[in-house]
């Protein structure tokens, strides 16, 4: 059997001589036969408007469509096909096409575009009959609206094939769409979140690129605005469980985090998906001790080698090691591995969880990660993620120097400000909750209000915790 240490001294030399792609002899196949698979796709496509799915003209090309994504699908696991404008990618690799073959393509673009559709996966093979059948729903367009829905229903009815929206190019001259709002990309990141870790349970490879794009909306919102990962904690019990609002919280830490350490945004994309996947073990190991064994089992099956799964692994693997452990050995771990250490033991202490203890005010969870810089946790990152949050935490409730009770619902912002958050007032001086909800920057009123106290949790009632949960959500949109 393949010990813990073997599995990271795999892992650090495919880190070594990965590229930004998989090897060249993978991407190579990858393009020679993604070529046959797409010009054999358009081909068969054509034919069926010609002939009736039991002609014997359909007969080779959808054998040789059959042989072509059986050797695919044995390197690559799933298949993925995208057409952004006239480039064909399968799996992230560009498609090298002769002029004379760019009609081929643009016939198929065309079909798919009728469906509103930009891209196909496979994940099994297909005999022919399965292929005439995909053929023949893409040569004939939907009726009715809702067109990409009504080809994927057609297309689950042939096999496992899901289909993918459209895409274009961005000219270098034209403005960025607006960023989209927060509460919207992260109801998509529940979605996309459910369909990955269903199909993980069901068996199938992992497929980090949906993933991926609904980070990338992740990064570009928290960078604009970091203090909101620091609400994620408090959103309040996802509809798909308290495991996946875990790793929707500890994915937005984690971006906040590697934003302030100053990584790109390429990175932090990496960063963030490796932090939802960082805890898919449990679908498969019930212990602490071996999910992230188990949870790097389940994504190496992924083919290639990309610097982004090498990181995907050695941060599932490393996530729960202690700094000082590891660096006692030379080695300090994996840097994803430890800004998820502290991006996920801050959440697993504030964060409500059902059947557990009530969670620790988000200062005093902050004081006792403190206590174990250098030993648990980077102090370098735990410097950086503290100064993110500031002295009383978003989601720290406090009682301020005129009675009032107020949910910190700002972060540290900068030195001068660190102790002086942006506050929602939840309840008025006498006790009663409060109806406006003023918002108030306890640095510009540090005149005249100050912090008296951190509320104790077992002090708040279930109206005031509601309400601070309001708060939070609201000033995180």
């Amino acid at each position: 059997m393949m010990t813990l240490d073997l599995i990271q001294e795999r892992l650090e030399a495919a880190l070594r001589s990965a590229s930004g792609a998989d090897d060249r002899e993978l991407a190579a196949r990858l393009r020679d036969e993604g070529h046959r698979l797409v010009l054999l796709m358009n081909g068969l496509v054509r034919a069926t408007r010609l002939y009736s799915l039991d002609n014997q003209a359909l007969e080779a090309p959808a054998q040789e469509l059959t042989e072509v994504l059986s050797g695919l699908l044995e390197t690559l696991g799933v298949v993925h096909v995208v057409f952004v404008e006239d480039q064909a990618y399968v799996n992230d690799v560009r498609l090298r096409l002769r002029p004379s073959e760019q009609p081929a393509v643009d016939q198929l673009v065309a079909d798919l575009g009728r469906h509103d559709v930009g891209g196909l996966s496979f994940h099994q093979s297909l005999d022919p009959q399965q292929w005439k059948r995909v053929a023949h729903a893409l040569g004939t367009p939907s009726e009715g609206p809702g067109p990409a829905s009504a080809l994927l229903e057609r297309l689950q009815d042939v096999g496992d094939i899901d289909v993918s929206g459209r895409c274009r190019f961005r000219m270098s001259d034209e403005d960025r769409p607006g960023t989209k709002r927060h509460d919207e990309v992260l109801e998509r990141a529940k979605s996309v979140l459910a369909e990955a870790l269903g199909g993980l349970a069901g068996g199938r490879m992992p497929n980090p690129l949906p993933l991926r794009r609904v980070v990338i909306d992740l990064v570009e919102s928290l960078t604009a605005r970091p203090d909101r990962a620091a609400t994620a904690p408090f959103a309040g019990a996802s509809p798909l469980g308290a495991g996946e609002r875990h790793l929707l919280s500890v994915c937005q830490l984690s971006i906040m985090l590697g934003h302030a350490l100053g990584l790109s945004k390429a990175v932090l994309s990496d960063l963030g998906v490796a932090a939802i996947y960082h805890d898919v073990g449990y679908l498969r190991a019930q212990t602490r001790e071996s999910h992230a064994l188990t949870g790097v089992r389940l994504l190496v099956r992924q083919r290639g080698f990309s610097e982004a799964k090498v990181r995907r692994l050695l941060t599932v693997l490393e996530h729960h090691a202690a700094y000082l452990d590891m660096s006692n050995q030379d080695r300090s771990p994996f840097l994803f591995a430890r800004i998820l250490r502290v991006a996920e033991d801050y959440d697993l202490l504030v964060a409500a969880r059902s059947g557990q203890d009530s969670p620790m005010p988000p200062s005093q969870a902050l004081a006792t990660m403190w206590a174990g810089r250098g030993a648990s946790y980077d102090p370098m990152l735990l410097a950086l993620f503290a100064q993110a949050l500031g002295q009383n935490p978003p989601g720290t409730l406090l009682e301020l120097s005129d009675g009032r009770w107020a949910v910190a619902v700002g972060g540290g912002r900068d030195r001068e400000r660190f102790a002086s958050p942006v506050v929602r007032v939840v309840r008025e001086a006498d006790g009663a909750p409060s109806v406006a909800g003023q918002s108030l920057d306890l640095y510009e009123q540090r005149a005249e209000l100050e912090v008296r106290r951190v509320v104790e949790p077992a002090e708040v009632t279930p109206e005031i915790s509601a309400a601070s949960r309001a708060a939070l959500v609201e000033a995180a949109a």
